[in-house]
C-alpha cells in the first residue's frame, strides 16, 4: 500500500516564525494482516484503503452502509492525515449526514463534540490506530492493539506530529559548573534538583527544545518532564520496586499533554499522574514517585547553591538555545495547539 499524503502540525518554533505547518511526503509499503474481533467487513482494512491515492468509490460506500457511532474518531483521523480532498469532502458530509452536526472541516470542533459524551467506539478501533501510525513510525505499531489494556479514552490519544523520541530526551547530559555557565543571565528560567548533596540546574531555553531529560542526580535514577506547553517541570524517580523505567516522548498526546513510553514494554505512561495508562504496565496500578524540583531564577539558585552544576550547550543537538526562544509564537497567543475536552475559562490558556 503507498501512502503518499500525509500532513501534520508541527510545534511552533521561532525558526518557522509562523507556527509551521510541515507536510510529510510517506511512502510506506506493507501487507496488511490482521485479525479482528468482528464478524462484520474488516472496518480497519477499510478505512486504511482510504489513503490509498485514489481510493475505490465502493470503499466509501461500504463505510455509509456498515455506518457505526464508532467510526467518527476514526473518520476524523483519516482526514487529518489524508490530502485528497474529494475523499475528505465526502468524508465530511457522511459525518455530518449520520451525526446531524455541522461542524464541516472544524476538526477541532468534532473532537470536542465526541470528547465531551460516552465513547463510541468499534472493538478494533485499537488496530485501527496501530496500522494507521505504523506507516509514520513502525515503533507506533507497539502502542496500540486490541490486547492492550487501556485505562483512557482511546480516542483522546492524539498524534503530537513527531516520531518516537522525535524531541529528543538528554539521556545524562554533560554538565559543567555555574562558573563556566557564562551562555545565562541572571533572569534566566531554570530547574533545579538537589538529591544526596548533588546540585544541579537545567535551563528551560534548553529543556524547552528536549521536554525531557534522563539522569542519574545523587545516586537516584530520575527524569525530568518539561511540558513545554504549561512551563511546567515534574521530575520522577525511575526506579520502583526494584525495576527500572527508562522513559522517553512517545510522540503522543492526551488532553495536550504529552504520553511517556517505556522502552521495555513500550507501555504509554501519564506525564501528569506518573502512571502507565495504555501497554502491559497498565494494569499492574504502579505509580513513579514525584520527587522536589525548583523553578527559579539563574541568579537565585546559584546564589543558593554556588556549587551547583549546570546543563552544558554541548547537548549533542543543533538547535538555537536562546533564552525564549522555543515556543515563542505559542505563548504570544491564547491559542492551544491541541484541543482538548473542556477549558476553564478563569484564566488564560
Amino acid at each position: 500500500m503507498r501512502i503518499t499524503h500525509c500532513f501534520f502540525k508541527y510545534k511552533w518554533f521561532e525558526s518557522t516564525r509562523t507556527g509551521l505547518l510541515i507536510l510529510f511526503l510517506l511512502v510506506a509499503s506493507l501487507a496488511w494482516s490482521t485479525e479482528t474481533t468482528r464478524s462484520s467487513p474488516d472496518n480497519v482494512q477499510l478505512f486504511i484503503s482510504l489513503l490509498h491515492d485514489k481510493p475505490d468509490r465502493e470503499i466509501l460506500h461500504s463505510i455509509r452502509k456498515n455506518w457505526e457511532p464508532g467510526f467518527v474518531p476514526m473518520v476524523l483521523e483519516i482526514i487529518r492525515f489524508n490530502r485528497n480532498f474529494p475523499v475528505n469532502y465526502s468524508l465530511i458530509l457522511l459525518l455530518e449526514e449520520k451525526t446531524g452536526k455541522r461542524f464541516g472541516f472544524d476538526l477541532n470542533s468534532w473532537y470536542h463534540w465526541i470528547w465531551n459524551k460516552e465513547p463510541e467506539v468499534i472493538d478494533d478501533y485499537a488496530e485501527f490506530k496501530s496500522q494507521l501510525y505504523a506507516n509514520i513510525d513502525p515503533r507506533f505499531r507497539g502502542y496500540f492493539n486490541n490486547q492492550r489494556t487501556t485505562n483512557i479514552r482511546l480516542d483522546e490519544v492524539v498524534w503530537g506530529g513527531v516520531l518516537q523520541d522525535g524531541i529528543p530526551p538528554l539521556r545524562a547530559p554533560g554538565m559543567i559548573s555555574a562558573n563556566e555557565a557564562d551562555y545565562l543571565e541572571d533572569n534566566h528560567i531554570v530547574f533545579g534538583v538537589e538529591l544526596n548533596g548533588d546540585v544541579r540546574a537545567y535551563p528551560k531555553r534548553i529543556m524547552a527544545w528536549h521536554e525531557m531529560f534522563v539522569d542519574q542526580v545523587g545516586g537516584i535514577n530520575v527524569a525530568g518532564v518539561y511540558c513545554t506547553l504549561c512551563g511546567s517541570m515534574i521530575l520522577y524517580e525511575t526506579d520502583l520496586d526494584g525495576e527500572h523505567h527508562e522513559m522517553g516522548t512517545s510522540g503522543f498526546l492526551y488532553r495536550s499533554n504529552k504520553l511517556m513510553y517505556d522502552k521495555k514494554t513500550q507501555s504509554l505512561w501519564n506525564t501528569l499522574w506518573g502512571q502507565p495508562v495504555i501497554g502491559p504496565l497498565a494494569d499492574k496500578d504502579i505509580t513513579l514517585e514525584r520527587l522536589y524540583i525548583v523553578t527559579t531564577t539563574w541568579g537565585e539558585w546559584k546564589r543558593r547553591h554556588p556549587e551547583t552544576m549546570v546543563l552544558s550547550l554541548n547537548t549533542g543537538y543543533q538547535r538555537d538555545y536562546g533564552e525564549g526562544v522555543a515556543y515563542r509564537q505559542y505563548f504570544a497567543t491564547d491559542e492551544l495547539m491541541f484541543s482538548v475536552p473542556k477549558l476553564d475559562l478563569r484564566l488564560p490558556n
